[in-house]
C-alpha cells in the first residue's frame, strides 16, 4: 500500500522533529533525496543531502546544541503522481546566534517539494523562513 501524501508529510515532519531534538543529523538527512536543494532561514543554499547533513551537524555542535524543535500544523497537496508540495509551521527555542547570544524563541514555515520513490516520500527541495509579524498583521 502506498502512503498518502498527507500521511507522509506528517511522518516526515515527526521524524524531522525527533531527529532535530536528538541532534542526529544523519537521521535528518535520511529524509532528504541525495540531490536535495535546501535553502535555510538565512538564505544559504545547499545542494545534496551530504552538504545539508554536514552543515547542520556542525551547527548542532554549537548554536543548536540545546535547541528544541516543535512542529505545528502542516498542509500538503499532490502536484503529480510522485510529486507533492507541503508546508509546515514550526517553532524553536534554546538556540543561539552564531556569536553565542541566546535567541528568543521563534517560529517559521518550511516549504517542501516531496518526491515519491516507490513507497517512500522524501524531501527533494526545501525552503525555510522565519515568521516575522509585520505591523498591522
Amino acid at each position: 500500500m502506498t502512503t498518502s501524501l498527507e500521511d507522509a508529510t506528517c511522518a516526515i515532519a515527526a521524524e524531522w522533529q525527533a531527529a532535530w531534538n536528538a541532534h542526529d543529523m544523519s537521521r535528518m538527512a535520511a529524509l532528504l533525496t541525495p540531490d536535495v536543494d535546501f535553502v535555510n532561514v538565512l538564505g544559504s543554499h545547499w545542494k545534496g543531502s551530504a552538504d545539508v547533513e554536514r552543515v547542520h551537524a556542525a551547527m548542532h555542535k554549537a548554536q543548536f546544541q540545546d535547541s528544541v524543535w516543535e512542529n505545528h500544523e502542516s498542509q500538503a497537496q499532490l502536484l503529480g503522481p510522485d510529486l507533492g508540495l507541503a508546508h509546515l509551521r514550526w517553532s524553536i527555542r534554546g538556540d543561539f546566534d552564531p556569536d553565542g547570544t541566546p535567541r528568543a524563541p521563534r517560529s517559521g514555515r518550511f516549504s517542501w517539494l516531496l518526491q515519491r520513490d516507490g513507497e517512500r516520500w522524501r524531501i527533494r527541495a526545501a525552503h525555510n523562513t522565519n515568521i516575522v509579524k509585520l505591523p498591522g498583521t
